[in-house]
């Protein structure tokens, strides 16, 4: 396995996390955004996480410092009761893929969210990504339900599987 730097993400982390995250907008079903993150955006969705546990992000970076994923936690639902759930998710670009960094990123984000005032995690799933399920199933992840059909991207509709976690 390839050793990877990991670092809590800052704010100049903006443009290297949209060149993970956009190209699966732009062409995968694996997010169900269809417009890409602007520098400004992302910037801003970076800046509302500062100082709170509950909402890290955690970059994976090789040896040059060039960012390679990011796994994240994000709140499940804006209402207060549900301020203990949150969604996970990981991104690897890639030219990473396949050498763990997923695997790593994840484990440093439920290592830092052990801490934090949070009950449960649930990761989204567009079906079919058995590397997904895989990865999901590894951290103890529970699938839990099936969305058919609840999203259309590239003029078909996806299926989205539901995976729950007790922290």
């Amino acid at each position: 396995m390839t050793p990877f730097i990991l670092r809590p993400a800052i704010i100049d982390d903006a443009s290297g996390i949209n060149a993970i995250y956009n190209p699966f907008i732009r062409e995968s079903a694996a997010t169900f955004e269809t417009v890409e993150y602007t520098e400004a955006e992302r910037r801003c969705w970076l800046d509302d996480r500062p100082g709170d546990p509950r909402y890290p992000v955690i970059i994976g970076a090789d040896a040059d410092s060039r960012i390679l994923g990011f796994a994240s936690a994000s709140a499940f639902d804006p209402r207060a009761a549900y301020e203990t759930s949150v969604k996970v998710s990981v991104f690897v670009a890639l030219e990473g893929q396949g050498e763990g960094l997923g695997k790593t990123l994840y484990k440093a984000l439920f290592e830092g969210l052990a801490g934090a005032d949070i009950h449960r995690a649930y990761a989204l799933i567009v079906a079919p990504n058995p590397a997904s399920v895989a990865l999901h199933e590894g951290f103890g992840f529970a699938h839990v339900a099936t969305l058919n059909e609840v999203g259309r991207k590239f003029g078909r509709f996806h299926d989205v599987m539901w995976f729950e976690k007790r922290l």
